[in-house]
């Protein structure tokens, strides 16, 4: 690409923008995030892990598997690549269904049991200004574990 600029300084701050924090294939530059989930010593199977930038990094989701394991990824870079570098809170949440005891029928006319959706762990784990969890995401491989406990700390 073939650019003119009247400042060589100005060719040089475009040539960093145009370059900078992008693969070349059009994806962001990612470093792998992974863990483990844990509530009162348990996997939490189910929840879904947020890391939100708070300096302008790429926010980060992922879901546990039945070992309480996640791997992160972004909606600009690639399965399970992680996040840009910087710094995060962490939110964790999980809801469990709860059945109501009553019917309801479905879209294709069968009958099916009702359920609400309830938190599973305290919320303070899943609101951005409550929960303890803040993490900073470095070059390359970053593994965070998180014990969460009934009491929310």
């Amino acid at each position: 690409m073939k650019v003119a600029c009247s400042s060589g300084l100005m060719c040089m701050v475009f040539a960093v923008i145009l370059t900078c924090g992008c693969s070349g294939d059009g994806k962001i530059k990612t470093n792998i995030v992974e863990g483990t989930v844990t509530y009162n010593g348990q996997p939490l199977v189910g929840a879904t892990v947020n890391f939100h930038p708070t300096d302008g990094g790429n926010q980060g989701y992922g879901n546990t598997d039945v070992q309480g394991r996640y791997k992160l990824q972004t909606l600009l870079g690639q399965a399970d690549a992680g996040t840009t570098a910087g710094e995060y809170v962490v939110t964790i949440s999980h809801y469990d269904n709860i059945p109501t005891g009553r019917k309801i029928q479905g879209d294709d006319g069968s009958m099916l049991d009702e359920t609400v959706s309830k938190p599973g762990i305290p919320e303070a784990y899943m609101d951005r200004a409550s929960t303890p969890f803040k993490r900073t995401v470095v070059s390359g491989r970053n593994t965070f574990d998180f014990a969460l406990t009934s009491d929310g700390q």
